[in-house]
């Protein structure tokens, strides 16, 4: 391959030759065909010289990695190179490395001369920075002529994989999240009142307590009386995630599907920790796409792991009743349902599909991103009106849906481009206390 500067000589070359014709200056004619010659020459030698050049003339060993870094954790990608060609070359060589990752200090090349049977060394230390899964690699070495005027690119196989996943949550705990896990919590056990199934006592009727569990025989007009269970330790909690386009919203990196993987991480690391929460998961756009049936276990929580770091939008509406009926269908008992959801679609038929999801022993409770707060400022102020009138849009129809919700007494929670890790926590907190979060 000719690179730009062996495609300008020769052009000049070329253009030399033409002019000293044009004049007739037979000296100069003899000069600019002997230099047109030898830049010719040079390049065509370099293609006959290099022309067995293969990924086969490198021995490539790349260190072994960790295959899966948290979000800002620090890798080191090494790769060391020999040459075994029967002459020496002048080359370039980089590793290839993904956007996911992003280099700190300096990109992993070497450049210079290259003798039979040397090795040079590719190292690049870099910082895990979007979530997915990407390949380190593949390695590419630049065979150079010796005047820059032509070059082989040659690409050898080095790729391994590596997974981006949401940083762990149990790295830092709190004093919140500490709290959450232990079996006791001062006085207060986990095993408190709520809707279980062993009696423990009747109280007063308060919000948000359901109909079905009034003592009639006990109650007066004036006064409803409630029975109050044990509630077990033990539960179901499901993460339902929102993957249509709408959960775009928002940079790479940093949009309304990437803050709803990490808050539902946090809750899976809380169920992991405890050892007593059993978790699954659902993602849905315009149907079920991935349903794990609520479990325990150090393989679930690894497949729930994985399964969240790897999430990428799909297409198809995010309907909400629909996604309940279908969640309903999936779980043979009641569960606490955490949905995280931008709702862009009417809730037609929602208090139906409340209903059922309601009389089938689930409890939903919804997350949902303020889109409004997700985009950056605009680079040219001539945008700044459109996107002020399009983030006004947004909280308009984000009030809107969230009075719907709590109209059909449903818990809602908003949370910004920060996150929802304050939001989860106290939710997750209230659901191991008290069985209810609002």
């Amino acid at each position: 391959m000719i690179t730009r500067r062996g495609w300008e000589a020769l052009l000049a070359a070329l253009v030399a030759l033409l002019l000293t014709f044009y004049i007739l200056q037979y000296l100069l004619v003899l000069v600019a065909l002997l230099a047109f010659t030898f830049l010719a020459s040079e390049i065509l030698l370099f293609h006959i010289d290099t022309v067995r050049l293969n990924a086969d003339s490198f021995v490539a060993r790349r260190a072994r990695s960790l295959g899966r870094y948290a979000v800002g954790t620090a890798g080191v990608s090494t790769i060391e190179l020999t040459y075994q060609g029967r002459a020496g070359i002048v080359a370039d060589a980089y590793d290839v490395l993904p956007d996911g990752v992003a280099i700190a200090g300096r990109e992993p090349r070497t450049s210079g001369w290259w003798t039979p049977g040397s090795t040079r060394s590719l190292r690049a230390r870099f910082s895990a920075r979007i979530r997915g899964s990407y390949l380190l690699g593949p390695t590419v070495v630049v065979v150079r002529s010796r005047l820059g005027l032509s070059e082989r690119r040659i690409t050898i196989p080095t790729e391994t994989p590596v997974q981006v996943v949401p940083e762990n949550p149990m790295r830092k705990p709190g004093q919140l999240r500490r709290r959450i896990f232990t079996r006791v919590q001062g006085r207060m056990q986990l095993r408190v009142r709520g809707y279980g199934s062993e009696f423990r006592s009747l109280r007063p009727y308060q919000y948000p307590d359901e109909i079905r569990h009034v003592a009639w025989r006990r109650s007066t007009p004036k006064q409803l009386v409630v029975r109050d269970f044990e509630q077990e330790s033990r539960q179901d909690i499901v993460l339902v995630l929102d993957v249509s386009p709408a959960m775009l919203a928002g940079q790479v990196g940093e949009n309304a599907l990437d803050r709803s993987t990490e808050a539902a991480t946090l809750v899976a690391g809380f169920a992991q920790r405890s050892g007593e929460d059993r978790l699954g998961l659902v993602t849905y756009a315009g149907g079920v796409h991935q349903f794990l049936r609520p479990s325990r276990g150090a393989p679930h929580f690894r497949r729930i792991f994985e399964n969240v770091a790897l999430l990428q939008p799909l297409p198809g509406p995010f309907d909400l009743p629909k996604a309940l009926d279908a969640v309903a269908e999936r779980l043979h008992q009641g569960a606490h349902v955490l949905l995280f959801s931008a709702v862009d679609r009417p809730m037609e038929g929602l208090r139906r599909a409340h209903l059922r999801f309601k009389n089938r022993g689930h409890h939903l409770y919804v997350f949902l991103p303020d889109l409004s707060t997700f985009y950056p400022p605009p680079v040219d102020p001539a945008f700044a009106h459109a996107l002020a009138w399009a983030s006004e849009e947004d909280r308009l129809r984000l009030h809107r849906v969230v009075s719907e919700l709590r109209s059909e007494a449903i818990p809602s929670f908003t949370f910004d481009r920060r996150g929802a890790e304050t939001k989860v926590i106290a939710a997750y907190g209230q659901l191991r206390a008290w069985g209810s979060a609002g």
